[in-house]
C-alpha cells in the first residue's frame, strides 16, 4: 500500500512540474529552475553565450517549454515554443537544422524520408484544441527544405 502511495505522489508531482512561470528575471538562476522544473531534455549553447533549456511537456509532448539563461547562469525568459507564429519562422533554403532545434527544441520522431537524403523531424503540438503535426524537412547539409502541418486525427471537420 506504501508503494502505490509514493507511485501517487510522485505522478502527482511530475504532472505539476513548473512551466517556468515563477521565476524571476535576472534574479532566479539555472539551480532555480533545476529545482523548480527538474532537469531538461535537451541544453543548447545561446548565441549570445548563455544556455538555452527545454522541456517537453504534456501529453505526448504537445508543449515544449524553452528556458533561456544568461552567460552568467541568470534566468532571462520562459516560453512555450509549439505554436503557430514560431512555425511560421521556418523558411526552407534559409532556416537551419541548428536555428530550429534552438527555436523548438528536440523533435518527438525523426526519420528519413523514403528519398533517402532528407531527414524529417515531427512536433506533436495543438492548434485550437485539436492535435496537430509539423513536419520539417532537412538536407544533408542542415538546411530546412520545407515544413508541412496536418491535423493528427487525418481527415477531420476542421475544413469544410
Amino acid at each position: 500500500m506504501r508503494w502505490l502511495a509514493a507511485v501517487f505522489l510522485v505522478a502527482l508531482m511530475l504532472g505539476c512540474a513548473s512551466d517556468g512561470r515563477r521565476l524571476r528575471p535576472g534574479v532566479d538562476d539555472t539551480a532555480a529552475a533545476r529545482a523548480q522544473m527538474g532537469p531538461p531534455a535537451e541544453v543548447l549553447r545561446a548565441d549570445h553565450g548563455g544556455e538555452i533549456w527545454f522541456y517537453p511537456r504534456g501529453r505526448i509532448g504537445r508543449q515544449t517549454i524553452r528556458v533561456e539563461f544568461a552567460p552568467d547562469g541568470k534566468f532571462l525568459d520562459a516560453d512555450q515554443v509549439l505554436y503557430e507564429r514560431n512555425f511560421d519562422r521556418i523558411i526552407g533554403g534559409k532556416t537551419t537544422r541548428e536555428e530550429v532545434r534552438r527555436m523548438l527544441g528536440p523533435p518527438e520522431f525523426e526519420w528519413l524520408a523514403w528519398n533517402g537524403w532528407e531527414t524529417n523531424w515531427e512536433y506533436r503540438y495543438l492548434w485550437a484544441g485539436q492535435p496537430w503535426i509539423l513536419f520539417v524537412g532537412l538536407d544533408q547539409k542542415g538546411m530546412v527544405t520545407g515544413q508541412h502541418r496536418r491535423p493528427e486525427l487525418g481527415d477531420s471537420n476542421l475544413f469544410p
